[in-house]
């Protein structure tokens, strides 16, 4: 029976719980009996009984749709392991940005390291909305994306195709990104109502903005402009564990690999707040090696860790130990301080942008682990 995890609702379905039209036509014509002598209903979906038999048809394009989410599921993602990776974090915490240039990275960076392609436009929805709100304001204009607006946001969905030597498909990992908005976390309510994807994710990217933190405000208040401080961070990890708890039932440890992961590390490089020798100044050896190199990713969580304690309260290091997997992470997206909405000198320098989500696909076995 075929199977797939649908990019908007997150849960697996069988092709035959979901409506299903095709594109069979006569001179141009939709048709509603089609030449395997298929009765349609009167606004196109082919009746149950079908449906298995019309999936197999190599005479028409095939149109699935999730009952549960109201939307038409791209062929790309009803093939290969879906890997839904949630991205979640407070109000300006580069949530916008990190996506614009993490797409980007994987395009220009990581494909030819991990004889990998990204199917950038498996969803023509996906395709136009990062063309039009990520890469060509950051790329073309150079400009720093705004603020999400609350409420539901049409997923980003790019699926990635693994080779062999041969350039054979060995494995398909249909990525979806949610560029959640802060305010979607302020309440029980909007966290049940605009994320009830993270319950299913393979994997949570948990974006934080240093610059909200007491002890780093304390030392740059004088040195540069801060964002207005915005919800604790401490309350939106609360209700995203809660809310994994509710759905799934869990009373144990959530078994969601779940990446901390620090933003905005150029201004603490810049300040000296990461110290000169830190390995979190160099670029990571992934991508160099073609696979997760352990010992990279070692020094740096140990690293990482180790700040988090002297930045963090007690709290956020508990909490984070519900989840069997989890580590913490260091990045800048744009490589330097905006000076207001336009980036300096027309540059974007990312530094460590892959790291979460490779380590994410190293834990679901996308990619080797390397000593």
């Amino acid at each position: 029976m075929l199977k797939f995890t649908c990019p908007y609702c997150y849960d697996e379905h069988q092709i035959k719980d979901c409506g299903l039209k095709c594109s069979f036509n006569v001179q141009g014509k939709a048709v509603q009996t089609c030449k395997h002598n298929v009765k349609k209903d009167a606004d196109g979906w082919i009746p149950e009984a079908h449906k298995l038999k019309c999936m197999k048809c190599t005479d028409a394009r095939k149109r699935v749709y999730c009952n549960t989410a109201n939307k038409e599921v791209p062929s790309g993602c009803r093939t290969g392991v879906s890997l839904p990776v949630a991205l979640v974090g407070a109000k300006a915490s580069g949530k916008s940005n990190y996506i614009a240039v993490l797409v980007d990275e994987i395009r220009r960076k990581m494909t030819s390291s991990f004889n990998c392609t990204l199917d950038i436009s498996c969803s023509e929805e996906s395709k136009r909305i990062y063309d039009g709100y990520y890469y060509n304001p950051l790329y073309h204009d150079y400009r720093v994306l705004e603020a999400t607006d609350a409420g539901i946001i049409p997923p980003l969905i790019f699926p990635i195709r693994f080779m062999n030597s041969s350039s054979r498909i060995t494995k398909v990992a249909t990525l979806t990104f949610y560029d959640t908005a802060g305010e979607n976390f302020e309440t029980d309510d909007a966290v049940l109502q605009f994320t009830r994807y993270i319950p299913n994710a393979k994997g949570i990217i948990f974006l934080l903005d240093p610059l909200q933190i007491p002890s780093i405000r304390k030392q740059l208040k004088d040195k540069m402009q801060l964002p207005e401080q915005n919800m604790d961070v401490a309350e939106i990890l609360s209700r995203i564990i809660q809310n994994i708890r509710d759905v799934k039932n869990i009373k144990g440890n959530i078994n969601i690999p779940i990446a901390l992961t620090f933003s905005k590390l150029d201004a603490l490089e810049q300040f000296n707040i990461v110290p000169p020798d830190s390995c979190l100044r160099d670029e990571s050896e992934h991508l160099a090696k073609g696979g997760f190199v352990i010992s990279d990713f070692e020094n740096t969580n140990i690293e990482m860790s180790a700040i988090l304690e002297n930045w963090m309260d007690e709290e956020i290091l508990q909490m984070i130990k519900q989840f069997s997997k989890y580590s913490v992470f260091g990045l800048s997206a744009l490589g330097g301080i905006p000076n207001g909405s336009k980036l300096k000198n027309s540059e974007i320098k990312p530094k460590r942008v892959l790291d979460p989500l490779l380590w994410i696909l190293a834990e679901n076995n996308f990619i080797k682990k390397v000593k």
